[in-house]
């Protein structure tokens, strides 16, 4: 059986270090905001819609498939709700969560034929918290809750499942971009004091693919951020 993972934000970090070690026989559907920058392989379809996903997948691979949706995606705003704009509004909540919205409704239809299918959101700790600066990234990860456990519920008895990983400091972009102040006061709100590596990011995601038993869950991954 092949694996199709579809991967929402696959300009990401985390999206390219996790591809690296994915089988060169699985196929890799993904979705990207603007221009790819990531790796060039053969097994990677690229698009920025989710329109015809279905017959893409049916396209690609003969036979039984396991389908894995994986939301990377995770565009920051950088203002307090008095000074958004609806624009702004608008492309982050489609990037962060909307998206995820309508490829799971696209998607569900083979996971169902399939008997099989596996969804992965990918939150933050802090923003799930409320981030003073970022209330649509907050809100628009949060939101990803209610969708998770949603699907878990209404889909469960097709072997398909839905959880969320919620992350703390990793060493990103994101990460390196903040002041050496900032870095040593967030790394002292946590009880590891270090940053994560991203393997166990990618540790939890095989976990999850492997056990049905694992569902309607949220993980955190944060090296125990006090609140």
């Amino acid at each position: 059986m092949k694996n199709v993972y579809i991967i929402n934000g696959i300009n990401s970090e985390l999206a390219q270090l996790f591809i690296k070690k994915l089988n060169k026989k699985d196929l890799i559907i993904g979705f990207h905001r603007s221009s790819y920058k990531g790796l060039k392989k053969k097994n990677i379809l690229l698009t920025k819609t989710e329109k015809n996903l279905k017959e893409k997948i049916e396209k690609s691979f003969n036979g039984k498939k396991k389908i894995i949706f994986i939301n990377f995606a995770a565009m920051r705003d950088e203002n307090i709700l008095l000074k958004l704009n609806t624009q702004k509004i608008n492309t982050i909540l489609n990037s962060n969560i909307l998206t995820s919205l309508k490829i799971s409704k696209n998607i569900l239809p083979l996971m169902i034929k399939y008997n099989f299918g596996r969804f992965i959101f990918l939150s933050s700790k802090k923003a799930e918290q409320g981030s003073e600066g970022n209330i649509l990234y907050s809100f628009s990860k949060s939101g990803l809750y209610g969708l998770s456990r949603s699907i878990s519920k209404e889909y469960s008895k097709f072997n398909i499942t839905s959880n969320i990983i919620s992350l703390g400091y990793f060493n990103s972009r994101m990460w390196k971009s903040l002041n050496s102040n900032i870095k040593k006061k967030l790394l002292l709100q946590t009880l590891h004091r270090k940053l994560g590596n991203p393997s166990v990011v990618f540790d939890t995601i095989k976990l999850i693919i492997k056990h049905r038993f694992i569902n309607m869950a949220k993980l955190d991954l944060d090296g125990g951020l006090l609140e």
